[in-house]
């Protein structure tokens, strides 16, 4: 799935825009529009940053996952544990390897993980 087309699926599918909460980075989150937590975070990485012997730039997609499916998910191809973020409870997903079904099921996922009850009312 490409960049562009995540990001239309995620604002098609759950009505929220990008938002940019550093000034210098090009990194960006989507949130629940009530507690304004993130569900999804969006950055251009070196993909050597999760371990992979090569330096290109890639993007990756941070999303928390269950803990009881984590390890389960690590053994997909593309999936390593988070880059920059808690690595027992988020994940982070090579784009070029994504596939889109499971890129759906994924930021599903981190959504109702990430939601407070009054996220999931409105």
């Amino acid at each position: 799935m490409t960049k562009q087309k995540a990001i239309a699926y995620i604002r098609e599918n759950y009505g929220v825009a990008e938002d940019y909460p550093w000034d210098d980075s090009d990194a960006f989150v989507f949130r629940h529009k009530i507690s304004r937590k993130w569900f999804c975070l969006f950055m251009d990485i070196s993909a050597s940053y999760l371990g992979i012997n090569d330096y290109r730039v890639i993007t990756v997609v941070n999303l928390k996952a269950h803990k009881s499916l984590r390890e389960d998910l690590l053994r997909e191809e593309g999936i390593y544990p988070a880059y920059h973020m808690n690595k027992q409870h988020w994940i982070s997903l090579d784009l070029r390897k994504a596939n889109e079904k499971m890129l759906e099921v994924l930021i599903e996922m981190s959504f109702k993980a990430t939601a407070m009850k009054k996220d999931l009312i409105s």
